[in-house]
């Protein structure tokens, strides 16, 4: 499939290759019900000092919603099953139908992510000069995960949040640092 250039998308793939970024980000989807593009897009945004408003965040759940729950969710539960064999299918098909419904999700993860980068068109805003990359990521972050209904404090996710952050600035005390200076809610 051939989609338009995305800096997100780039972005993204580049960081989400990390097992830390991968490991951090699965684990805030299956256990807080996260959507990896926002925690993706909350640290891209950040690592431009771009700080996401809370109606910024509701946007992009807005636009992310029906594609994680009319497309993404069901192709991801769908190839689940099929890995652990639950499905009736010849043996011999099941790693085929797997790798295609694997890539059905790569594509539709990237058309959302196409979708998101609309709805918040970053290059029509002026960046923050009194904060760093790690704060603006942090901040958004923050945001994103206050509207999640799963999670009672930050603290919960901090660990997730922290190897999120550090697969992509690499700065362990830095991140740290910002943690502490940064006002974060939830």
């Amino acid at each position: 499939m051939n989609f338009p250039d995305s800096e997100f998308w780039n972005f993204s793939t580049q960081i989400y290759q990390q097992a830390e970024v991968e490991s951090a980000c699965l684990h805030l989807q299956n256990t807080y019900d996260a959507d990896i593009n926002i925690l993706l897009y909350c640290c891209w945004a950040g690592e431009q000092a771009f700080s996401l408003s809370t109606d910024d965040i509701r946007e992009l759940i807005q636009t992310a919603h029906p594609w994680q729950t009319n497309i993404l969710k069901p192709l991801r539960d769908a190839r689940s099953m099929m890995k652990q064999h639950i499905i009736a299918m010849p043996a011999h098909m099941i790693e085929q139908t797997v790798n295609n419904m694997s890539e059905m999700e790569l594509n539709a993860e990237h058309m959302a992510q196409l979708a998101m980068e609309k709805a918040i068109a970053l290059n029509n805003r002026v960046a923050c000069e009194n904060k760093s990359a790690i704060e603006c990521s942090i901040q958004n972050l923050s945001a994103y995960i206050q509207q999640l209904e799963s999670v009672s404090s930050i603290n919960e996710v901090m660990h997730d949040l922290s190897n999120l952050l550090n697969g992509i600035f690499q700065d362990a005390e830095a991140i740290q640092l910002a943690f502490m200076n940064t006002e974060i809610a939830c």
